[in-house]
């Protein structure tokens, strides 16, 4: 089993009359899916939420549990769906600097009913999935410029059918009167840094730190259709080069490309890619391709460019730029994150 996890941290506000945020007024959209199932309905509520929201699966979606943590230290979890698949997926979004706006979802048939075959969360700097067999029927949610505040659906031995609540950022958040608190995997500072690692849990952790800026990266391709290992050349603020350990493997490895920045104004914003299955090693999945964006242009991709069962991720570049890396290995390139520094 892999897994990840979605840490959606959210802040709610005080009514103007001096009680909880219910979230009233938020709009419906869905549920998408089929009509089969028992209605279920999940909406925030408290001053402080820190919600976790798990996808399982197998060729399809079983079921999607949240648990929410409230400022009170009582933790409430619901559960909606089936206890099969073998597959948790997780990811980490770290507000308020990212927050979920909309959802993808595909439906299908399967043991005589219509039901959810795949969940794609998107945020306003990420997509994560699909989770599942993204085919069948497709819905989405555009956002309009608005944040999921809550879910409704249907389900019963599958999770039958998802929709969203949405409300107006600007009504759903009230950054005056943050309490956050930051996933155990995170930064401890109020306002992580950290953009990501994506890929695959389990292997060695590493991380680099912080630098000035980075001056080349240099990515180690093999005969196998993954990223074997991965180095970073750095340059501290002194201007002094400072060359990072090899991460990941280096037997089988046939060319090293290099991603050269132009050594005056270029600065790398983001990163993109895709991770699956390593070819011949059952079970066993790593990066496979990865793209480097920088202010000026797209470097790559490089490696094996995607197969059906790879899993996209990215960095959507901002107005900022990477000052490190951090991530995973297992013996090929397992996941990778940037240390991000904002303007």
């Amino acid at each position: 089993m892999v897994e990840f996890q979605i840490c959606y941290l959210l802040i709610c506000s005080c009514s103007l009359h001096g009680g909880v945020n219910d979230f009233k007024g938020s709009i419906m959209h869905g549920p998408w899916g089929g009509p089969n199932g028992e209605e279920w309905d999940y909406r925030l509520q408290g001053l402080t939420k820190r919600i976790k929201i798990s996808v399982r699966y197998a060729g399809f979606v079983d079921s999607i549990n949240f648990q929410t943590y409230l400022t009170t230290g009582e933790t409430v979890r619901s559960f909606f769906g089936g206890n099969g698949g073998n597959r948790t997926d997780m990811i980490c979004i770290d507000y308020p600097d990212e927050y979920l706006k909309s959802i993808c979802v595909t439906s299908g048939h399967y043991d005589g009913a219509i039901i959810v075959m795949s969940i794609c969360f998107v945020t306003n700097q990420n997509r994560y999935g699909p989770f599942g067999t993204n085919s069948g029927t497709v819905f989405t949610n555009d956002g309009n410029g608005g944040m999921i505040v809550g879910f409704h659906g249907r389900a019963n031995k599958y999770l039958d059918a998802i929709g969203v609540y949405v409300m107006p950022k600007s009504l759903a958040l009230f950054k005056d009167k943050l309490t956050l608190q930051p996933c155990s995997s995170m930064s401890q500072n109020t306002f992580s840094r950290d953009a990501g690692p994506w890929g695959v849990g389990g292997g060695k952790p590493w991380d680099d730190g912080v630098f000035s800026t980075i001056k080349q990266v240099r990515v180690h391709e093999g005969e196998l259709n993954v990223i074997y290992a991965i180095q970073f050349e750095y340059l501290k603020t002194d201007g002094k080069s400072v060359l990072s350990k090899i991460y990941g493997g280096t037997d089988g490895v046939t060319n090293i490309k290099q991603v050269n920045l132009d050594g005056r104004d270029e600065y790398l914003t983001g990163i993109s890619g895709f991770y699956g299955p390593v070819k011949g090693y059952d079970g066993l999945e790593a990066i496979v391709p990865i793209t480097f964006h920088s202010n000026k242009r797209i470097h790559g991709p490089y490696g094996e460019e995607r197969g059906a069962a790879n899993v996209f991720f990215s960095s959507t570049p901002s107005l900022g730029k990477v000052v490190g890396f951090h991530g995973r290995s297992n013996g090929f390139l397992s996941a990778i994150g940037a240390h991000m520094e904002y303007f």
